[in-house]
């Protein structure tokens, strides 16, 4: 029943749009009517803010190509629809994985976390909602990240609200339009770059100054795509101010090749042509500067972070732009291998599950993660000659775990079974116990090659005891070598 009250709006909306169609002129009186005199908004994707401020809502957006979800900002602003600590475990995973596929591919992997604008600017939320204020989404995954993993990643919520407290002009977000100006995306991409210094000082990183800029400022703007979705005529409402970057003669843009005349505004990077080692090819936009420090950037995300692109022409000769909202576009690293991955997500996408990642980056996530926690060794246990029968017993061989606590929250636990012989085609089977000898974990793995290394993850659930069988294909002698655990819990940045 909620669902269905939460989609009617929107199912009711369509229906109309497709089955009556009002005069320009009955659609803009609906909407001053609904937005200046009743306080509402014509469109439930949209908030009627103070002052002429206007927010993300609740209704269907679109997430992928082919792809549309419901999203209730709304409920997430008044902090309403938390994550679980499963979830939150599962966001962290997912973007690890893309971490450490890549690291094996000799690229590094940055997540960067965008804020919608009623973070920016709450005080211009209507005051039914700021009356109610729970812990957002947005703050949770930020320190949850921050606390218990080491992946590079970047909140800009922090640089944007000291940048507002520093200048109150000009604003940082359209005050109609969703996104933040480019004066939103140059303070977003001073305080990536800056970061990327700390992550990375094996490259050099030259930052434009605000000052090596001229702005260009057209006073009497609107935002056309807004107004005709909120139904606001379009001459009533110029009143926006569109700011142009103009890099100045003499600076770090001088050599580079596409930055629009006019200077960085919103205009899409030209296409061309990335080429893999066997020959084959695929369009992206790329823009260059053959003077910039870095080779290779790619930076991953949706309209907020292309926003920024042209701002990163300082800082590498080929700067890829991929559109993405969630997914993880594999495909690229086939004909590129940038120095630095970039991806940005923004708030409203955090509100629905992460995406699954692309097949093999599970195995690349258990090596990396293994190897990154080899200072943190939980349990080492050696098998002797002796013990190698027993893993054909039909009651397998058992190691009692005396040196595992309970994991802690947000803890990640790795494991490594090293083989110095096994058959082909042999099966291993694996079983964590918990205190009372249930099974809080179990896994199987078939063996490709005659000597393998096996890694799995832990469950989160305490597991005191671990069981082995081993079917071999026919052949009576498989060594495990040893068993070892690890955990990260010693890899929060903050």
């Amino acid at each position: 029943m909620t669902n269905f009250v939460k989609q009617f709006p929107g199912t009711y909306e369509l229906y109309v749009k497709q089955h009556f169609t009002l005069p320009k002129f009955f659609v803009h009186l609906d909407a001053l009517i609904k937005i200046y005199i009743l306080g509402v908004s014509p469109n439930s994707n949209v908030a009627v803010g103070k002052n002429g401020y206007f927010f993300e809502g609740w209704g269907a957006r679109k997430v992928e190509k082919g792809v549309v979800e419901n999203f209730d900002n709304i409920a997430d602003y008044m902090g309403q629809i938390p994550f679980s600590d499963a979830e939150l475990r599962k966001w962290k995973r997912t973007l690890e994985e893309r971490r450490y596929w890549l690291k094996e591919k000799g690229s590094n992997y940055v997540f960067v976390l965008a804020p919608t604008k009623a973070f920016v600017y709450p005080e211009f939320l209507p005051d039914k909602l700021q009356n109610i204020k729970g812990r957002t989404r947005y703050e949770q995954l930020s320190g949850y990240l921050k606390k218990f993993t080491d992946l590079p990643f970047i909140d800009v919520l922090p640089p944007l609200l000291a940048a507002k407290k520093e200048r109150e002009y000009p604003d940082l977000f359209y005050k109609t339009d969703f996104h933040w100006n480019f004066y939103g995306a140059y303070i977003v991409y001073d305080a990536i770059v800056k970061e990327l210094k700390g992550f990375f000082p094996q490259y050099s990183f030259p930052l434009p100054a605000y000052t090596d800029f001229s702005l260009k400022i057209d006073r009497h703007w609107a935002h056309h795509r807004f107004m005709d979705m909120i139904g606001l005529p379009v001459f009533m409402h110029k009143n926006e101010h569109y700011i142009t970057f103009v890099p100045e003669k003499g600076g770090l843009y001088d050599a580079a090749v596409d930055i629009p005349p006019g200077g960085i505004y919103d205009v899409y990077p030209p296409k061309r042509k990335i080429i893999a080692a066997d020959g084959s090819s695929m369009d992206i936009r790329m823009i260059l500067n053959p003077q910039a420090p870095i080779r290779s950037l790619a930076l991953l995300g949706d309209s907020f972070l292309e926003k920024c692109v042209y701002f990163f022409s300082a800082n590498a000769q080929r700067v890829l732009n991929y559109r993405t909202v969630v997914n993880f576009p594999q495909k690229i690293f086939f004909y590129e291998q940038p120095d630095i991955v970039i991806q940005e997500i923004l708030n409203m996408f955090i509100l629905r599950p992460p995406p699954e990642n692309p097949p093999g980056f599970k195995e690349s996530y258990l090596r990396g993660k293994f190897a990154d926690c080899a200072d943190n060794t939980l349990v080492h246990y050696e098998f002797t000659q002796e013990q190698q029968a027993l893993l054909h017993d039909t009651q397998g061989l058992t190691l009692k775990f005396k040196e595992l606590s309970a994991p802690g929250l947000g803890e990640v636990r790795t494991a490594r079974i090293r083989f110095n012989e096994i058959a082909k085609d042999a099966r291993l089977h694996l079983k964590l116990l918990g205190e009372n000898g249930a099974i809080v974990g179990q896994w199987e793995h078939r063996f490709e090659v005659t000597a393998s290394d096996y890694y799995f993850e832990l469950p989160p659930e305490e597991g005191t005891e671990m069981v082995f069988t081993v079917s071999d294909g026919g052949l009576d002698s498989v060594w495990i070598s040893d068993v070892e655990v690890h955990s990260d819990r010693h890899l929060g940045r903050r």
